[in-house]
């Protein structure tokens, strides 16, 4: 049914406290539910509670649950407009992004195949899949850095009426089920970055190619891959930053509270002197120690007033062009054990690495070994034996022989 959406409007500006009541009750609500709420939260003297109801199922704010039944919802474009408009959200969970993630990795395939085909429907179709699903990604990104400063803001502006449990399972909830493997996903060598940068260069090639004529698509497609590569990180760093302080004092408050629960469980069957001769300080052995003296003050303050300055370190203006070392470690690092799998099995793994990769330092080879020992797809076993040199580019490693067998 055709809704004039001048009246839909009007109806909801009318009703806005009515709405965002509805809209923070959990689950369904039924008739009984509404009609109450109405009663509440509607001025009677302009608008009967009956016609209210009547406005609400016409207009397509609430829907049944299913045909015929008493309980309804919110629909759902609506919700979503209330909740952007009272800054309410709910995080959004790893699987959802990995979801879209695979939505873009089809809608690349699909570019690539009409490339080839020189199809530029099939690519007009898929682009505008990408821009439905990236518009989408970014919204629940936002969504979840919206809880996490909700629920900070919670925390900080009430203390005494949940408990200090309630408020860690809160906190360790958001830390650990949404935004930890969520930045595990969107970070620089992560699945979605990965997808995005196909995604960017298949779309280019369209582009370039001339499969796809019309370049707005494309080219907004091209800035939303850009603006998404760089805020994702961004927006769930800054969320990782507000919980972590919380989450480490809701941390050691459990921590305490746990350990004034254990010592309650000790004492409790001890008798009175025993507890003043295990737990009690005996002043007679207590350490005395003298301040220090006005000479020790007046030297302190002089060797820290007479210490000569530092010279500030220069800074780099310019950026440089150049790949990070430390983005090509980390490349190198995860893919040390494919490299070590195709070799299988190694008798020497300290003698393997290297030699083949002489150009390492010793701290680039220790990093090594530790990211294969720490492997758990790898069977790993020490020889006793007398410890070996092996040289590296700038120093000597002394390590006995490691093994590594074939699966």
């Amino acid at each position: 049914m055709q809704i004039a959406p001048k009246r839909f409007f009007d109806f909801c500006a009318n009703h806005v406290p009515l709405l965002h009541a509805i809209a923070t009750k959990p689950g369904d609500v039924s008739e009984a539910q509404v009609r109450q709420l109405i009663r509440t939260f509607s001025d009677t003297a302009e608008e009967l509670p009956e016609t209210t109801w009547q406005r609400l199922t016409e207009l397509g704010i609430l829907v049944p649950l299913e045909e015929g039944s008493s309980h309804y919802l919110m629909a759902q474009p609506l919700r979503n407009l209330i909740e952007y408009l009272h800054d309410d959200a709910l995080p959004t969970s790893p699987e959802i992004i990995q979801g879209y993630t695979a939505a873009l990795e089809s809608a690349r395939k699909r570019i690539v195949s009409g490339v080839a085909a020189f199809d530029a429907l099939s690519v007009a179709l898929a682009a505008s899949e990408v821009d439905h699903t990236l518009r989408r990604v970014q919204e629940d990104l936002n969504a979840t850095h919206r809880a996490v400063m909700g629920e900070v803001a919670r925390y900080k502006a009430d203390r005494s009426s949940v408990s200090v449990r309630e408020r860690y399972m809160r906190i360790v909830r958001l830390m650990d089920q949404f935004v930890h493997p969520l930045v595990e996903i969107v970070r620089v060598d992560g699945l979605l970055v990965n997808t995005l940068n196909e995604l960017d260069a298949a779309l280019r090639s369209a582009r370039e190619t001339g499969v796809f004529v019309e370049l707005g698509p494309v080219l907004r497609n091209e800035r939303q891959i850009r603006v998404l590569r760089r805020r994702a990180i961004h927006t769930l760093n800054e969320s990782r930053k507000e919980l972590q302080p919380l989450y480490d004092v809701l941390r050691r408050s459990s921590s305490i509270a746990h350990g004034a629960t254990l010592a309650l469980g000790r004492l409790k069957p001890m008798k009175l002197e025993d507890w003043v001769a295990h737990y009690v300080p005996q002043a007679a052995r207590a350490p005395i120690e003298c301040p220090p003296t006005d000479a020790v003050l007046r030297k302190t303050i002089h060797d820290v007033v007479a210490h000569p300055p530092q010279q500030p370190p220069p800074l780099r203006m310019e950026e440089s062009k150049d790949t990070p070392a430390d983005y090509v470690r980390l490349l190198w690092l995860n893919a040390l054990p494919e490299a070590l799998r195709a070799e299988l099995p190694v008798k020497d793994l300290t003698g393997w690495l290297t030699q083949s990769f002489p150009d390492k330092g010793t701290s680039d080879a220790l990093l090594g070994l530790s990211k294969i020992l720490f492997d758990p797809e790898l069977e790993v076993s020490f020889k006793h034996s007398k410890p070996k040199s092996y040289r590296t580019r700038d120093g000597v490693l002394e390590a006995t022989t490691i093994s590594i067998s074939k699966p």
